[in-house]
């Protein structure tokens, strides 16, 4: 049981596709129900092998559904919580035995499923086996997928990497991700494994059940020096190129080198920049290597012979008739990709919360592809070259991809300079000098452009290798003066709408709404996402589009069209409504004033009335107030401006004056 957040496809190891026993009694079970969440619902203590549950009279386990096999309530209560639906129900719910899953809810509300499979397909608690070999074999293997997994296979399959990493969970199955690297060159994981053991039987059940997933083959498959992977890919995949990690290879040659050698920092040099070139032809790296070996007296080095027979294996220069060849020559994006699992997991973890901490993983993932996205649609064009080129770069690619086209574009236009020209028969030969700043060099290249339609080749080929145009090729359409990059040269993986935006909608990652309203609801969006994306460098054609978007609202909201009788009729209904008129001007005066309750008093300026009379004659009297100075009620002062006390002060300043006076005379006549 699991969320409908996810529809994946599941498939347990051994037999057929088909949801039913093998002719071999003691086979493991497979069980491939499409488009179904995974979940595991396993016991810790029931799980345990080595316990030794095996009845010494066993009997066998019936295929058919049975009401026996059920509670007395009709429920089957797990330990955590989740109860599942009976057979009788689901028939009494219109759920038919032909169907693929039930849905069902939990105690806490969340929606659950169930795979409709014959009660002996499903594992259950104090099941009876023959033998000790049957309990070892009552789960072995197991690959998932969910939906979004496939469609980002699907766009960018061409290039794959697995790795086994291990210390996931308790059982020590061995963890098998498929990694490779989207629009936004990020790690995409598009499906994962677990197996009971590495041979070539487990990774060849592995590599079938990802190809009835997927259904094509990757182009190029990149794996370390596994012999059992390396078996299995040559049986299964047989149309895809299988490279070796050059990184594993590489940090072999300390161990493998002895002596003085090891110590000389320029044969390492030497050896690195031979092997990691990615402009090197095979002839070239072959006399190059040579070479080096002669000069180092390595000829008869048996570790660095048995590499050079698989030189085609692990060299760039080998693959160079590859698409993307570039785009991953290690598996350090898949040892990434597997230490991020480990960061949510760990060795103490059963199935459960296995799959649990593998969702969460996989949620940050799809979180970061939503950001650069997000990214990638609001980010405003800035010019940097001048070129027209670079704008067009700007609306085909997403924002990691255009900012790398814009520098080729940019060193293209300052490093790279046309030194000769020369006619062919396919239109004109252009050699192009490009100054190395590293090395102080200049490099010659040679770039075909065939005029006719526009179609162009370089000598570096780096475009097959990273897939956008190089520099090069940027210097010889500034020459010519191509505004746009052909539409043959534009590789689909790396534009802007690759993926549907549907993709990325809150349906997509909160559960599937197969309700008609919904999905109108979502193509609605998605149409008018991709318009607004369509449009994002026409200011003009956004007005537009506003503007249709505002009359196309007025209809639905108004139930009819937008025009002036509408318009009118409107106007009536509102001038019925209101009883006045909408025609001519209305002059609107400021509302009187009020005097609300519990306002504060203030004082007003009195005015003279205009008949010339006075206010004084119309004001009631005061009424009179005690003066605490002269202790009389008055009502022209109070005890702050008093005469009496005036005159006190006054008489007051005066003797103190006098006592000043005659002090000073004192002193004078002493």
């Amino acid at each position: 049981m699991a969320d409908l957040n996810n529809q994946q496809h599941l498939t347990v190891a051994g037999g057929t596709e088909v949801a039913n026993l093998n002719d071999d009694p003691g086979s493991p079970l497979n069980v491939v129900p499409h488009n179904l969440s995974l979940h595991f619902a396993f016991n810790e203590d029931e799980d345990a092998l080595v316990e030794g549950r095996v009845s010494l009279d066993p009997e066998p386990i019936s295929s058919e559904i049975t009401p026996s096999i059920l509670n007395q309530n009709g429920l089957d209560d797990d330990e955590d919580g989740v109860q599942d639906c009976t057979f009788t129900q689901l028939l009494s719910t219109g759920v038919h035995a032909d169907e693929e899953f039930y849905v069902h809810h939990t105690p806490n509300g969340t929606r659950m499923w169930c795979p409709n499979v014959p009660i002996v397909l499903k594992p259950v608690v104090g099941s009876v086996y023959e033998t000790w070999k049957d309990v070892f074999r009552q789960l072995r293997s197991i690959f998932w997928a969910d939906e979004i997994s496939k469609i980002n296979y699907e766009v960018f399959g061409d290039v794959l990497a697995f790795d086994a990493t291990y210390h996931t969970n308790k059982y020590n199955m061995i963890f098998v991700p498929f990694t490779g690297v989207d629009n936004h060159k990020q790690c995409v994981t598009f499906g994962a494994g677990l197996l009971f053991n590495e041979t070539t039987e487990s990774y060849k059940w592995l590599l079938e059940s990802f190809l009835k997933a997927h259904k094509k083959q990757p182009k190029l498959v990149l794996t370390d020096q596994d012999p059992s992977m390396k078996a299995a890919i040559s049986e299964v995949f047989t149309d895809s190129r299988h490279r070796l990690c050059m990184w594993h290879i590489m940090k072999k040659l300390p161990t493998k080198i002895a002596g003085d050698l090891l110590q000389n920092s320029e044969l390492r040099a030497l050896m690195h920049r031979l092997v990691w070139s990615i402009h090197m032809k095979p002839s070239t790296f072959e006399t190059r290597w040579q070479l080096l070996m002669e000069e180092y007296g390595l000829q008869d080095h048996d570790w660095l012979k048995d590499m050079y027979s698989i030189r085609d294996q692990w060299v760039p220069a080998y693959f160079r008739d590859i698409p993307m060849c570039c785009l991953m020559k290690t598996t350090s994006r898949c040892e990434s990709s597997n230490s991020s699992f480990k960061v949510n997991s760990s060795s103490a973890n059963t199935l459960v919360q296995f799959m649990l901490c593998y969702e969460t993983r996989i949620d940050n993932q799809r979180y970061r592809q939503r950001v650069a996205e997000f990214k990638t649609s609001s980010s405003v064009f800035m010019d940097s070259t001048g070129l027209a080129i670079e704008k067009h770069a700007f609306e085909l690619y997403t924002h990691a991809i255009s900012t790398e086209v814009r520098k080729e574009i940019y060193k293209g236009k300052l490093f790279c300079y046309i030194v000769n020209t020369e006619d062919c028969d396919e239109g004109c030969v252009y050699y192009v000098n490009q100054l190395d700043k590293r090395n102080n060099a200049t490099n010659t290249f040679t770039v075909i452009l065939e005029l006719s339609n526009q179609s162009v080749s370089c000598s570096c080929n780096n475009f097959i290798r990273i897939g956008y145009l190089c520099r090069h090729i940027f210097c010889v359409y500034r020459v010519n003066n191509i505004e746009r990059i052909p539409a043959q040269y534009v590789v689909k993986r790396w534009s802007r709408d690759v993926l549907p935006k549907s993709l990325f909608s809150i349906e997509s990652r909160y559960g599937v709404d197969t309700r008609p309203q919904a999905a109108a609801r979502s193509q609605i969006l998605e149409i008018v996402t991709e318009c607004v994306d369509a449009l994002r460098s026409d200011v003009g054609g956004l007005s537009s589009f506003a503007e249709q978007i505002k009359e196309l609202k007025c209809k639905l909201l108004n139930g009819g069209p937008v025009d002036d009788e509408a318009n009118n009729d409107n106007y009536a209904a509102v001038e019925e409504l209101l009883g006045v008129s909408l025609d001519g001007d209305v002059t609107l005066d400021n509302p009187d004033g009020i005097r609300n309750k519990g306002r504060g008093k203030r004082r007003r300026l009195s005015r003279a009335p205009q008949d010339g009379t006075s206010n004084s004659a119309v004001k009631p009297p005061k009424t009179p107030r005690l003066c605490r100075t002269c202790m009389k009620y008055v009502t022209g002062h109070d005890s702050r401006n008093c005469k009496k006390k005036k005159n006190k002060n006054k008489n007051k300043s005066g003797n103190e004056d006098e006592d000043e006076d005659s002090s000073s005379a004192s002193q004078e006549s002493t």
